[in-house]
């Protein structure tokens, strides 16, 4: 890979690092960091063995995750009691984990799946498939009033599963590899400089109240273009083009990453935010909801801080990216296959994006490779604190709200709401802030 020439701020639509509380490092941008980096990638064995998926799944494996359609379980499983969905989608887990259930203790009033049929139970015999045909309204199903977390209240003796062969099954279920960067296009076009990063740019004016992190100044246009938000508002620059082409794609040598997951009807982890910033500037690229295009049971605030009402907001506002795949074509005019993609637990990141890529830095497993067990686990909020000094994911610090809603309660309110959970910008700056402290430990000679 040729060296990139220095380039201006990155340009296309990134903003300054926004962390007002945690002084993040400076990086000296050199090809030699970027070696680094190269050098701390884990094998493709080593993240296999993590739970990251490095190949499309066959059509055995996909048939293996296929849920009831009414009860949403998996007929494999036994059935338990009902846990904690939001353990699945901790960072901190070394895996996704497949969720049979879930604990709406933290719905927020997201709209669960009609079924579309109803069956008879069988007296003194514990049904199979137990669901409701209702929606959730306010924590409590339409069809019967009982709470959420309640058992359903049609029985059915055996499961309906979809065909083997169900299109939308398979499509639900199909992870896309990193596309290369086309040979038409210059491959150094838009790339971060890896070299010293020019001065950024003149500081603007205060930020709104609400003002989501990484996110654009009132006026401007969104930070993922209108072809990805699905929006037609404040478009003041369009990019024509058709799916599976990215023009004039801005490819960065590395960048940090981090999402927050809900929990959707079936029991999935399903994408809600996407967060990813430039490694060497600190540059935010992308930070906005995702709005899923499937039913959710609730958008596990206690760990995401995203309720349902910032979803609506966010996408009646046109900031919020229309669903996962539209998320991971927006990533993917921002990297190529030799972009250092960097993540604390990451499996479960592109887990929710579908996404196989080949160069990866986990600082949940470099921290496993010392041989030592830190005093606390290895969760990112553990290591900032015992190997960084500093403090994140703190409970009640004071936030600018969550990714891509921007409303008029939230610009008239006198102060900062307070933290409702993990910010994935914090939580992308915190992790990238682990992988410096790595690179140090690398002498340059």
């Amino acid at each position: 890979m040729a060296k990139p020439t220095r380039r201006p701020w990155p340009s296309n639509g990134t903003t300054e690092p926004y962390t007002p509380q945690i002084p993040w490092s400076s990086i000296v941008a050199s090809m030699t960091c970027l070696e680094k980096l190269r050098l701390l990638c884990h094998s493709e064995a080593e993240l296999k063995k993590a739970g990251y998926v490095m190949k499309p799944l066959d059509a055995a494996q996909i048939g293996s995750k296929a849920r009831c359609i009414r009860c949403g379980k998996r007929p494999d499983q036994r059935v338990r009691r009902r846990t904690n969905a939001t353990n699945a989608i901790n960072k901190n887990k070394k895996g996704p984990t497949d969720l049979t259930s879930v604990n709406t203790n933290e719905a927020n009033g997201a709209i669960g799946e009609e079924a579309s049929s109803a069956s008879t139970s069988v007296p003194g015999r514990k049904a199979r498939c137990s669901y409701h045909t209702g929606r959730v309204r306010d924590k409590a199903f339409t069809c019967c009033g009982r709470h959420v977390s309640t058992e359903g209240c049609v029985e059915a003796n055996q499961h309906t599963m979809p065909q083997p062969d169900d299109p939308v099954l398979h499509e639900y279920w199909r992870y896309h590899p990193t596309p290369p960067v086309s040979a038409q296009l210059d491959p150094d076009a838009g790339r971060n400089p890896v070299s010293p990063p020019p001065p950024p740019p003149p500081p603007r004016a205060p930020r709104r109240q609400g003002h989501k992190r990484g996110g654009r100044q009132q006026g401007q246009p969104p930070l993922v273009a209108d072809p990805w938000t699905g929006s037609h508002a404040h478009h003041h620059h369009h990019h024509h083009h058709h799916q599976g082409q990215y023009p004039n794609p801005p490819r960065f040598h590395a960048i940090a990453l981090d999402c927050e997951m809900g929990v959707a009807a079936t029991g999935d982890s399903e994408l809600i935010r996407l967060t990813a910033v430039d490694f060497f500037s600190g540059a935010v690229l992308i930070d906005n909801l995702v709005a899923p295009s499937v039913p959710m049971t609730h958008y596990n605030t206690q760990y995401s801080g995203v309720t349902a009402r910032d979803m609506r907001e966010a996408v009646a506002a046109g900031t919020a990216i229309l669903g996962r795949d539209r998320a991971r074509e927006a990533l993917f005019r921002l990297v190529g296959p030799d972009t250092v993609v960097v993540a604390h637990g990451g499996n479960n990141d592109l887990y929710a994006l579908r996404w196989i890529h080949p160069l990866i830095v986990d600082t949940f497993l470099l921290e496993g490779y010392t041989g030592v067990k830190p005093e606390g686990g290895r969760s990112l909020q553990n290591l900032c604190k015992i190997k960084l000094g500093i403090a994140v994911q703190v409970k009640g610090r004071r936030t600018h709200g969550a990714a891509g809603v921007q409303s008029q309660r939230q610009s008239q309110s006198p102060s900062p709401r307070q933290r409702r959970g993990h910010d994935s910008y914090e939580d992308a700056m915190a992790t990238r802030e682990l992988l410096v402290h790595w690179v140090n430990l690398i002498p340059d000679a």
